[in-house]
């Protein structure tokens, strides 16, 4: 029996995995197959907030490539960071549209001309009061839990935070981002989460698609989203 859930899908987060099994595959250059991932990501938060999704997460580097991928590679994904940064800023309906950008993770690895982009494009956001798009970068999961961890001790230390007081709600408020994703999808054909989002993720549903990230399609995004919604959620009961 099929039960609906009680909420339909608000909050997904995507780990787009396999850019570079699609360069091999398609034996294409491994900054075009980038490319493409970067224009997949912008049509996937349009299918996303078109369907009724208001918080779109993406996780979309993480604290492990700085020391696993090359710095060839690095300085591609850098350069086509800025790049996207750059065209958002630019782009002649930028002004028009209603939607927070924010990013998370440990972002002062990263060049200090992203750095200015990501707080420029936070900063002009800031106000908006439409949907949300949340690019995680130089993100770490256990990065985050012990980030959190160290700067809530601290507080208490210096008298800010009463530790007898110290639940849940105060704890979740020193994590780089808010989100809780009622769904998150992994692509690339591998079912794990690699640390993505593990305070947020508690009850979230997990969908693993086949399919390399620049291949996922829309309607693979709409089998996703009626996954979840044909889902049976406890939370817990």
């Amino acid at each position: 029996m099929i039960i609906v859930a009680e909420h339909l899908l608000e909050s997904v987060a995507v780990i787009p995995d396999g850019n570079r099994r699609f360069a091999k595959k398609k034996g294409m250059p491994l900054e075009a197959a980038y490319m493409a991932g970067f224009k997949r990501a912008g049509e996937f938060s349009k299918w996303a907030f078109d369907s009724g999704v208001k918080n779109v997460s993406l996780w979309a580097l993480s604290l492990d490539n700085f020391s696993k991928r090359s710095d060839d590679e690095l300085n591609v994904l850098f350069k086509l960071m800025a790049k996207n940064i750059d065209d958002m800023l630019s782009h002649p309906k930028f002004k028009e549209q209603d939607g927070r950008i924010k990013f998370f993770g440990k972002r002062s690895l990263l060049p200090e001309n992203i750095q200015k982009g990501m707080a420029e494009l936070e900063e002009k956001t800031r106000d908006r009061k439409g949907n949300s798009l949340n690019i995680a970068i130089a993100y770490s999961g256990r990065e985050q839990l012990l980030t959190a961890t160290t700067k809530l001790a601290q507080d208490i230390a210096s008298g800010k935070v009463d530790s007898r007081k110290v639940d849940e709600s105060t704890f979740a408020n020193y994590l780089y981002s808010d989100q809780t994703p009622q769904l998150i999808i992994r692509t690339g054909n591998v079912q794990r989460l690699s640390g993505f989002m593990p305070w947020q993720n508690t009850y979230s549903e997990l969908y693993f698609s086949p399919k390399l990230w620049p291949e996922f399609e829309q309607k693979d995004f709409a089998a996703a989203k009626e996954f979840y919604e044909t889902t049976e959620q406890r939370f817990g009961k």
